[in-house]
């Protein structure tokens, strides 16, 4: 049978990486669709900006150790859907942290400790990756509200899938 544990990293990992996604979403849609000024508007794109460029490396690592625990452990039988919609879930995660660098129309600001060059200065591409971008970020809302959604119906049914995503058990 697969395992159904998780390591310590992989909680914190998990925990994290909602934390981030979820206040770059919300945040993020926030700053497009509602009327604020357009100071609040570049504080949060620098804040998100900063955050993303910070998570990447965060990123990489959870997806190292998904891919290292599922080569190890495999899905739990009767859960490959799950792991379908994971994949997937991780595979939209890439694709809006790498458009999102792409997409950058000036040099990217680290919280003011670093500065990235621009990685492309054609402004048709520019533009092209912030259509993708958008594009991933209005699917990866659609696939965490998903998750989120598949998370409280397990609960109710009686599968306490959260328990197996905390750290003490």
């Amino acid at each position: 049978m697969a395992s159904t544990h998780y390591t310590p990293a992989q909680l914190a990992l998990h925990w994290l990486s909602a934390a981030f996604i979820i206040w770059a979403l919300v945040m993020g849609f926030s700053v497009m669709l509602l009327d604020v000024t357009p100071t609040f508007k570049a504080t949060i794109a620098g804040v998100n900006v900063s955050l993303s460029i910070l998570f990447i490396p965060v990123f990489a690592v959870r997806t190292w150790l998904r891919l290292r625990h599922l080569r190890d452990h495999g899905h739990r039988p009767g859960e490959r859907l799950a792991g379908v919609i994971h994949n997937v879930i991780y595979a939209v995660t890439a694709l809006v942290l790498v458009t999102g660098v792409l997409m950058m129309d000036r040099p990217i600001q680290v919280f003011g400790w670093v500065t990235l060059p621009q990685p492309i200065t054609d402004p048709v591409w520019d533009h092209r990756f912030h259509t993708l971008h958008a594009g991933c970020n209005g699917l990866l809302g659609m696939l965490v509200a998903l998750h989120v959604l598949a998370v409280v119906k397990h609960e109710v049914v009686g599968k306490p899938v959260l328990r197996r995503m905390w750290v003490a058990r």
